[in-house]
């Protein structure tokens, strides 16, 4: 394939040469060249091709073009028997669909409806897990642990302690401070950025960025996306902590693909990726129109003669045992939606923290993957409906972005082997984030907005609404067993939490109602009880029998926000819920909005803490305040009261104290508890406060790279 693509564009560029209004265009990869030998779970045959013809093995593959409305797949999913029968399905569905542009379709059209919002949906949230041996720290009880959705399911964040040691990643290095004796000591730091510089990158790369790190007890897995010459890529880092001196990378896997999220359970690690191959075969693009046929000709027989390598996203994999490169996919693992829905890949792969980075346990489904949300025993990966919306005229294309939907991939976590994809479901509407889904007694509970826009685009006769799904697996489909709707007219959702057999939903546009509902009948979830007052909360917290804590903004009549808000919700009479304390921060924002993990609750002592900033105009003053620190709170169904503000002051190594005054103060990311401190760590460093009085004892500042302080 790799010559006869080299062929093919040089015979386009002779035609265009004849004739200018052919232009061509290449997006070959050059930074990962996977060869099939090196992976023992894949024997890769190439089928033999002619002119457009697919030869497979192991499955029908139906060249009949589909109804124009695809990825509707509530039903199962393909499953692929040899590499051959997965090329052969994925080359016949690239046959139906490449133009004289190549593989365009499945994006939103702009002219049609309006683009969702840019940014990222942060992930996952509460309660501390337990364990540990009698002699050691115990979580929850001597410090506090990662704010997690499931009790047992750790999050990958940038802290993590164990009570002894508290791990932190802070301007692409890792620091290793020792606490065990109390008093905290930064004994080794490990500088990823210059580490990878040292492994021959060229320039084609972007550094690795937003590291988050699973802790073990001899080692620290981490994982940050990052960008080459073939699009993303995800880089997982295995560190030896064994000398706390000189930490070691032991292993490295690259991946071609999008870092999605991961998971812990155990000792076992669950990782989610999302790749588009397809984007670097070397497609041909016209100049004009009288250019397309040929243009498209051109681009069929990249496709026809296009083998497993082409499609499948590539690894590295860097470990004792040295380099090996291969295709990242198991066929035998691999499976498609009976309606096709993209070109992406889905990739779950799971391997021991302890054991060393692995690549033969990975499972792979063609479609997208953006929420990631997981059980003890299930991870469960939703993504919105694929269209070739270049198929469909523009009344069809706006009935279906009207009508949009989520698909969620269940997969098997619980097993000592490798995920295996159990079944797949669909619901109307999209989902806010990984709280919207939640599993209990066998059934995975979803909640989602039926608006196919985050900016209130819809017609006048289709305002939003809100609703909550039951679905239980039913053979390999996630079929819904019980539906309650009408949450939330006009409204979309900004919080979900679920509670063993209940549910609490927040939407907002004006006013803030909070729902509970009761979920003990799987079949016939109802709406018990609803609370409407002004603001939102946009991140809810269980802090004891009956409250709950939600973190959000305070609004007026308009539904224009005033502030950071925190409320305390007597739900203990599900029918009639209560706001009985509130706590608002004028003309602020809080990290928690969108990131659960930046948030603390420590019951020992009913203590919420958050990170709280602003940045505004004082009239009187003619003066500009800033604040970036962390807000310290007692929470409970006495009140909320605030114990402590504490900021980070700009401490920086090298950089003399009256240059720093025009500095402003590290912003406070995350909040921990080790024994009687609280810590608050920034980019600049690791602030320990007593948990009586919070007056500072300790400061362990970070080194900072010289290209930062120089650009300061």
């Amino acid at each position: 394939m790799r010559k006869h693509a080299v062929w093919l564009v040089a015979m386009a560029l002779l035609v265009g040469a004849c004739a200018p209004d052919l232009a061509v265009t290449t997006t070959r990869p050059v930074a990962i060249t996977p060869t099939v030998a090196t992976v023992p779970a894949i024997t890769v045959t190439t089928a033999p091709t002619t002119g457009s013809a697919v030869a497979t093995t192991g499955l029908t593959v139906s060249t009949t073009v589909p109804d124009p409305v695809v990825g509707l797949f509530a039903s199962a999913l393909v499953e692929f028997d040899s590499c051959d029968a997965f090329i052969g399905h994925v080359k016949a569905q690239a046959l139906e669909r490449v133009g004289p542009y190549g593989l365009d379709g499945g994006r939103y059209p702009e002219e049609l409806i309006v683009e969702q919002a840019d940014f990222e949906i942060m992930e996952e949230s509460a309660a501390a897990a337990t364990g540990g041996v009698a002699s050691a720290p115990q979580a929850g009880v001597d410090y506090s642990t990662t704010n997690v959705q499931e009790v047992g399911v750790d999050e990958p964040d940038l802290v993590k302690t164990d009570g002894s040691r508290i791990l932190v990643v802070a301007h692409g290095m890792l620091h290793y401070i020792d606490v065990s004796s109390g008093s905290p000591d930064l004994v080794g730091t490990l500088d990823l950025w210059s580490w990878e510089s040292q492994q021959g990158k060229d320039d084609s790369f972007g550094r690795f960025h937003s590291f988050r790190m699973f802790l073990g007890e001899g080692t620290a897995l981490l994982m940050a996306g990052g960008y080459g010459p073939v699009g993303d890529l995800t880089q997982v880092v295995q560190v030896d902590l064994s000398d706390p001196g000189d930490l070691t990378v032991t292993g490295t896997l690259t991946v071609e693909g999008r870092y999605v999220s991961a998971r812990l359970v155990g000792e076992r690690v669950s990782l989610v990726l999302s790749s588009r191959p397809h984007e670097r075969l070397p497609f041909v693009y016209p100049a004009s129109r009288s250019a397309e046929a040929r243009a498209e000709m051109a681009n069929r027989m990249t496709v026809a003669e296009s083998t497993l390598e082409d499609w499948a996203p590539g690894y590295v994999l860097e470990g004792p045992g040295g380099i090996s490169r291969g295709l990242f996919i198991d066929c035998a693992s691999s499976y498609a939606p009976e309606q096709f829905s993209g070109f992406d890949f889905l990739s779950v792969l799971s391997f021991d923290l302890a054991g060393g980075i692995g690549t033969e346990a990975v499972s792979t489904v063609m479609s997208g993957g953006d929420t990631v949300y997981a059980s003890s025993t299930n991870l469960y990966v939703a993504t919105q409906r694929w269209a070739d919306w270049d198929a469909l005229d523009e009344e069809t294309a706006i009935r279906e972005a009207e009508a949009i939907s989520t698909h969620i991939h269940q997969f098997d976590i619980g097993g000592s082997g490798g995920p295996e994809y159990l079944a797949s479901g669909s619901v109307d509407g999209f989902l806010l984030n990984q709280f919207a889904m939640s599993e209990y007694d066998g059934h995975l509970r979803v909640a989602s907005t039926d608006d196919p826009s985050w900016s209130w685009w819809v017609r006048e006769n289709r305002p939003s609404v809100s609703r909550v799904d039951v679905m239980a697996r039913d053979g390999r489909q996630l079929r819904i067993v019980g539906s309650v709707g009408g949450l939330g007219q006009g409204e979309r959702i900004f919080a979900v939490r679920f509670i063993g057999d209940i549910g609490y939903i927040v939407t907002f546009r004006q006013t803030d109602p909070l729902y509970t509902v009761d979920l003990s009948d799987p079949e016939n979830p109802r709406v018990v009880g609803e609370l409407k007052i002004l603001g939102y909360s946009a991140y809810l917290h269980p802090i004891g029998d009956g409250l709950l804590l939600g973190i959000g903004q305070d609004a007026d009549e308009r539904g224009w926000t005033l502030g950071t808000q925190v409320s305390v919700f007597d739900v203990s009479d599900l029918a009639n819920p209560l706001r009985i304390h509130q706590f608002t921060v004028e003309d602020s924002y809080s990290d928690v909005e969108w990131d659960h993990r930046a948030f603390l609750y420590w019951a020992p002592k009913d203590m919420a803490v958050m990170p709280v900033g602003w940045w505004k105009y004082d009239d009187q003053s003619d003066y500009w305040d800033y604040f970036a620190g962390a807000f310290v709170l007692s929470v409970g169904a006495g009140g909320i009261r605030q114990l402590a503000t504490v900021e980070h002051e700009p401490k920086v190594p090298g950089v003399p104290e009256d240059e720093l005054r025009f500095w402003a103060p590290w912003p406070i990311l995350r909040s921990l508890v080790v024994g009687d401190t609280l810590f608050t760590v920034s980019e600049g460093g690791l602030l320990g406060s007593d948990l009586d009085r919070f007056e500072a004892t300790s400061w362990t500042g970070f080194p900072i790279p010289e290209e930062l302080v120089g650009g300061w």
